[in-house]
């Protein structure tokens, strides 16, 4: 549907009641978008936004290929909903023994997945300047996904007083397929981290964090990831 002048004024009013949200936050490149403000489960006031995209979908001619930055988006991102988790495999070795089933993905899978988290303590203040820690998810490389439960992003927050993002990444053959041509690179997935933490770096002063205190931490392969980007002059001018 097409909205235009006062219509599209109209429109945006309408969709940002409906989602008995916050104020707009607006990207360095003019991307609107909202989340809600929640209690997280300790009982504190937090802000989330969720599924904010940091760049294109890698589909079609972007398949197996570096990450392409997300472009300008004209109308509000209703950024309260948990983002698609990447192509990656089930276990099922052992069943329904949630020891196992709990490092599944809780959201649809989708080549369409390279999406971010942001929590934020109490209400967002572009004026604060709180540190920031940018989650890597485990998983082999071959699975995980920023949303899973045990990963839950609204503890830490409120609890140390710091913004926390998380993201998602290629894995699997979809990440890390290398055929040594262009079209398949390799390591598709430590540069959609990347790309991340460089959108990290340019933005999160607006959601009230301190582009100079941003740290990486993570599990299992989530943590070498961490290592990797710390050996690498790519990464770490975004990072400290």
């Amino acid at each position: 549907m097409a909205v235009n002048g006062a219509d599209e004024k109209a429109f945006l009013r309408h969709a940002i009641c409906l989602s008995s949200s916050i104020d707009l936050i607006y990207l360095h490149d003019g991307s609107p978008l909202f989340g809600e403000e929640i209690i997280s489960p300790n009982g504190k006031r937090l802000t989330q936004f969720l599924g904010i995209p940091f760049a294109e979908p890698p589909i079609g001619n972007l398949r197996f290929r570096k990450p392409k930055p997300k472009q300008p988006w004209r109308i509000p991102l209703n950024a309260t909903i948990p983002p698609n988790s990447c192509i990656q495999s089930f276990d099922t070795y052992f069943g329904e023994f949630y020891g196992a089933t709990m490092w599944n993905a809780n959201t649809p899978t989708s080549e369409d997945c390279l999406y971010m988290n942001i929590f934020v303590p109490g209400k967002v203040d572009p004026k604060k300047r709180l540190a920031v820690m940018l989650w890597v998810y485990g998983g082999g490389f071959w699975s995980g996904t920023s949303t899973l439960d045990v990963y839950d992003g609204r503890i830490l927050p409120v609890e140390e007083n710091i913004i926390l993002v998380s993201m998602n990444y290629r894995v699997s053959m979809f990440g890390f397929l290398y055929l040594g041509r262009r079209e398949a690179p390799g390591n598709m997935g430590l540069w959609d981290q990347q790309l991340a933490l460089k959108w990290v770096h340019k933005n999160i002063d607006v959601f009230g964090g301190d582009p100079e205190k941003i740290s990486l931490f993570g599990e299992s392969a989530g943590a070498a990831s961490v290592n990797m980007h710390m050996l690498s002059a790519h990464s770490t001018p975004y990072f400290q």
